[in-house]
């Protein structure tokens, strides 16, 4: 009987213990490999979540696995470090830089979604699509897939672009490019519950492991959580990036500006406090004549050498 899965499914497997999450996520690795016949490797991005991953898979599965990880040149000094820190570690580099990426395609603002839709709004020559953003898919019956967040349609006026392309430019693109080079297939450190869209994703593949022909690869902590993470990094003992101690709850790019302005400490002060000169550096990147700095007030993002500061990262040093 095919199996179908469910929102409810991943609600309960997400609620599963950690020994329960340790023994699927191992399971789910050696069904992959065992299914593809292909040289795997972990996509390692020297956060916790990969970080994790990692371990689980040369603990329990193949201790010579290999990482590879994507220098965009936009890491945090810290990542780096650890990352060259850790054994058998192959660093890829995309094609393009970041000030280039910002200049052709605009900022990274609000979310990926919101990013997406608003650049095709600006750009489109399609009525349709652009009722699409500005209304949704049938708006008539109240569906309103597809659309803008009404708080957002104001960015599509703005003079400069907002888009979620550095992440294609930057990482995606890169990693398809090895894996076509290589033959090989990635196992990655995604979990759903980080937003809709990767719940969404996936309910589609129907579990942890895709096999479609053109996109072979393995989430194995799909269903774990950001507790699970750190109970794993406890009860193992596992080394892991200095970063989070020093107040910060994530370690992807430096100068990423999703979900910045849900944050009730900015990204921007800890980047501010802890590397000035990287801070000011992606502050002046530019698109269409307007500045990073510009962009970011445009969606009130309070930036920490404008006004007077309320609290700095040392406020938020974390004990684990």
């Amino acid at each position: 009987m095919w199996f179908i899965m469910t929102i409810q499914e991943l609600n309960t497997r997400q609620g599963w213990t950690l020994s329960q999450k340790i023994d699927h996520a191992v399971g789910t690795v050696e069904a992959f490999l065992s299914r593809t016949g292909k040289v795997p490797y972990v996509s390692f991005s020297g956060g916790k979540d990969s970080t994790v991953l990692l371990d689980i898979v040369r603990r329990f599965v193949d201790r010579d696995i290999k990482a590879v990880f994507c220098n965009t040149g936009n890491e945090y000094p810290e990542i780096v470090r650890f990352v060259r820190s850790t054994e058998n570690v192959t660093i890829i580099r995309p094609g393009i830089t970041v000030r280039k990426v910002i200049g052709k395609y605009g900022f990274p603002l609000i979310s990926k979604e919101q990013a997406h839709g608003i650049r095709q709004a600006k750009t489109t020559k399609s009525e349709k699509l652009l009722a699409i953003r500005l209304h949704g898919t049938d708006a008539t019956r109240g569906y309103t897939s597809g659309k803008i967040a009404d708080r957002w349609q104001y960015l599509i006026k703005q003079p400069f672009m907002i888009s979620e392309q550095c992440c294609d430019c930057l990482k995606k693109r890169p990693f398809a490019k090895y894996n076509k080079q290589t033959g090989e297939v990635p196992i990655l450190g995604i979990m759903a519950g980080e937003s809709d869209l990767r719940k969404q994703q996936y309910i589609r593949r129907g579990g942890c492991n895709s096999f479609q022909n053109n996109h072979i690869a393995s989430y194995p902590i799909s269903i774990w959580t950001d507790a699970d993470i750190w109970a794993y990094l406890r009860k193992f003992k596992v080394p892991y990036c200095e970063l989070y101690d020093k107040g910060h709850t994530r370690t992807g790019c430096m100068f990423c500006g999703f979900g910045a302005h849900i944050e009730k400490i900015s990204r921007f002060e800890l980047l501010y406090d802890l590397h000035p000169k990287a801070y000011n550096v992606f502050m002046n990147y530019q698109n269409n004549g307007y500045t990073y700095r510009e962009a970011l007030r445009a969606i009130g993002v309070q930036l920490p050498d404008e006004t007077p500061r309320l609290f700095t990262s040392k406020d938020f040093q974390k004990t684990k």
